[in-house]
């Protein structure tokens, strides 16, 4: 006799497994009883058992059934003299036999024979074994847009924003709240920009450097540099608007002299008197006097009056730890963002949108899209699931594997699941 295994298959939970063989022909006064079972040396499932029986058998069967009991139904058999290929699909469930996950089984028949006067001991045949795989959960993630060498600064440097996010200057902006904002300081009363005062060195080398970086780059842009200025409201308005605006100026100035770009890329504001970020620091400051100091901010309309009430205030001593705690933080050429842009990204959107149809199952639609963005690496990963998904195992590791070696941890969980 032979038998085969036709194919195996992941169904649901369990393995679907088709198999097929011979039955052995008996001589007529003999019988087999044919078990297939399948097994991995340590545990086995048998199947049902199929009976063969020769002609003399046969008869002596159905003359024991009826001499014993008129109304017995004799067992079913397969008489002898039929070429008979038997073929059979088998479903395997894993909660009921677990061990079969990831094991190699190998199809066998038990083969018992019986005659008129012995019963012959079981014979064991066994075909080609097969793996049980693994089930495959993919892991796969939408894939970032490649923003260029600004959008791997912004990363360290907050200061630069997408153009998206830019926000136009209202006095009502509390601008010393706000995330990634970078400032450079002025003495009292100047608008002379010294690179050396306070901490002015760092801020103006990290502005400097990135620009040019960026506009090194063929992928990214510097869109617009918003320089804000602004001044603390110690002394007239009049003067303390002309301070915000030639502040911005300086610092326009400074950066137009290191990086080779036009006034157009500047957005400069001037605004004045910095009484909201003033207002905001108080409110949040134990300051004696604080409640009086933030009624004279929000009554008082006319700010050079404004000024003068917060100088009486407390015969002068609130107004004196302002000016040596607080003030010195207003006296600066304000708020600096750079804003850019980058060039789109067609290849990023081209792996998320096979990523949804992944998800949705369509394999074979979504490899060929991914075939088209195949040589850019953050595509290996869902590449590896579509291959997958399609048949192409050996190829999907590859891809996974690849994936993996340059940092994607999907991949990786991917890649340990098929090894």
């Amino acid at each position: 006799m032979s038998l085969r295994v036709d194919g195996v298959e992941r169904e649901g939970n369990g393995y679907r497994v088709r198999y097929s063989f011979t039955l052995p022909q008996p001589a007529s006064d003999y019988s087999y009883q044919v078990t297939p079972l399948f097994t991995c040396g340590t545990d086995t499932i048998f199947e049902e058992s199929v009976t063969v029986r020769g002609k003399l058998n046969a008869k002596k069967l159905r003359r024991r059934v009826v001499l014993g009991d008129r109304n017995a139904t004799v067992p079913s058999y397969v008489p002898s003299g039929i070429d008979s290929v038997i073929t059979r699909t088998a479903y395997l469930p894993t909660d009921r036999y677990p061990w079969v996950v990831g094991s190699t089984l190998q199809l066998c028949t038990s083969v018992e024979g019986e005659g008129c006067c012995e019963v012959s001991p079981a014979v064991v045949l066994c075909c080609d074994s097969f793996l049980c795989e693994r089930p495959f959960h993919p892991v796969f993630s939408p894939v970032e847009d490649n923003t260029g060498k600004a959008g791997e600064l912004q990363r360290n440097n907050p200061v630069l924003q997408h153009i998206s996010q830019y926000r136009p200057y209202d006095s009502s902006r509390i601008l010393r709240k706000e995330e990634g904002a970078l400032y450079v300081f002025f003495p009292l009363d100047k608008w002379t920009l010294l690179h050396d005062f306070r901490d002015n060195a760092a801020t103006l080398d990290t502005i400097v450097s990135i620009t040019r970086q960026i506009m090194a780059d063929s992928t990214s842009s510097v869109k617009l540099i918003q320089i804000i200025g602004l001044a603390s409201p110690e002394g007239s308005v009049k003067r303390n608007n002309l301070l915000g605006q030639n502040r911005a100026a300086a610092l326009r100035d400074y950066i137009k002299q290191r990086v080779k770009t036009g006034n157009a890329m500047f957005e400069l504001c001037n605004g004045g008197e910095a009484w909201t970020e003033l207002r905001d620091q108080i409110a949040d400051s134990n300051i004696e006097g604080r409640d009086q100091l933030l009624n004279i901010i929000d009554t008082e309309k006319n700010p050079d009056e404004r000024e003068r009430k917060m100088k009486r205030l407390n015969r002068g001593k609130t107004y004196k730890y302002l000016k040596d705690n607080v003030l010195s933080d207003q006296r600066n050429s304000g708020y600096i963002r750079v804003y850019y842009d980058y060039v789109p990204d067609s290849a990023a959107a081209v792996i998320n949108r096979a990523s949804e149809l992944l998800r949705e199952e369509r394999y074979t639609e979504a490899l060929t899209m991914l075939r088209t963005v195949e040589s850019d690496e953050r595509a290996q990963n869902a590449l590896g699931v579509a291959l997958y998904m399609t048949g192409d195992k050996q190829e999907a590791l590859c891809r996974f594997r690849r994936a993996a070696a340059s940092g994607n941890e999907d991949a990786r969980r991917n890649a340990e699941q098929l090894e």
